[in-house]
C-alpha cells in the first residue's frame, strides 16, 4: 500500500511535465503562426508598392523616352507630373512606415532607397519639361540632360525595387531564424544590393 502514493506521484510528475511540453510546444507555434502572419503581411505590402510603382513609372519613362526622341507631347508630359509626383511621394512615405520583420530591415531600405530615387528622378524630369516648355535659346541641352537623366534613374530605381521586392516576397519564415554568431547575437540576411543608376549624381549620364 506504501507504494501506491508514490506511483501517484510519479504519475502527476509524468502529467506536469507533459503538460509544460504541451504548453511550450503551444506557445512556439502561436509565435511561429505569427511571424508568419506579420511576414506576409509585410510581403502583401511590398509587392503593393512595387505593383502601384509600375502603375505610375511605366507609362511615365515611356512618354519620357518619346519627349527624348522628339515624337512625344511635352505639354501633355507636364501635365500628367505633378499627379505622377503626388503618387510617387506617397509610395515613400508608405514604404517608411512598413516595419520589416526581423532579418529583412537591410532589403527594405534598398527597397526605400530606391522609392526615393524615383522621387528624385521626378524632380529631375521636372525641370527638364520646365526648360523645354520655356521655349529659350540655349536651353535645349540642358532640358535634354536632365530629362535623360530622369529617365534613366526613374527606370533603374523601378527595377531595383522590384528585384528588392521579389528578393523579400521570396523569404519563408523558416529563412528568418537567424543564425547566432559566436558571442550570442543574431546575423541579418543578406541584404538585396542597391542598383546605383547611371547619372544620379553630380556627374552626367552618358
Amino acid at each position: 500500500m506504501d507504494q501506491l502514493p508514490q506511483v501517484a506521484l510519479i504519475w502527476l510528475l509524468v502529467f506536469v511535465v507533459l503538460g509544460l511540453l504541451l504548453l511550450i510546444t503551444v506557445r512556439r507555434m502561436s509565435v511561429l503562426v505569427g511571424r508568419t502572419r506579420d511576414l506576409e503581411r509585410f510581403q502583401q505590402g511590398v509587392l503593393d508598392l512595387d505593383r502601384r510603382l509600375g502603375a505610375t513609372a511605366d507609362p511615365f519613362v515611356g512618354q519620357l523616352d518619346e519627349i527624348r526622341r522628339r515624337s512625344g507631347d511635352p505639354q501633355a508630359l507636364a501635365a500628367t507630373l505633378p499627379a505622377a509626383q503626388d503618387a510617387l511621394a506617397t509610395l515613400a512615405s508608405e514604404g517608411r512606415a512598413l516595419k520589416a520583420p526581423p532579418g529583412l530591415t537591410s532589403q527594405l531600405v534598398t527597397f526605400n532607397l530606391e522609392l526615393d530615387r524615383a522621387v528624385r528622378a521626378l524632380a529631375l524630369v521636372e525641370h527638364g519639361l520646365a526648360a523645354l516648355l520655356a521655349d529659350r535659346g540655349g536651353r535645349d541641352l540642358e532640358a535634354q540632360t536632365s530629362l535623360k537623366r530622369g529617365a534613366l534613374n526613374l527606370r533603374h530605381a523601378r527595377e531595383a525595387a522590384t528585384r528588392a521586392a521579389r528578393e523579400m516576397a521570396a523569404v519563408r519564415p523558416a529563412d528568418l531564424r537567424l543564425p547566432a554568431d559566436s558571442r550570442g547575437r543574431t546575423t541579418p540576411l543578406p541584404a538585396a544590393s542597391a542598383y546605383l543608376a547611371e547619372g544620379d549624381g553630380d556627374g552626367e549620364s552618358r
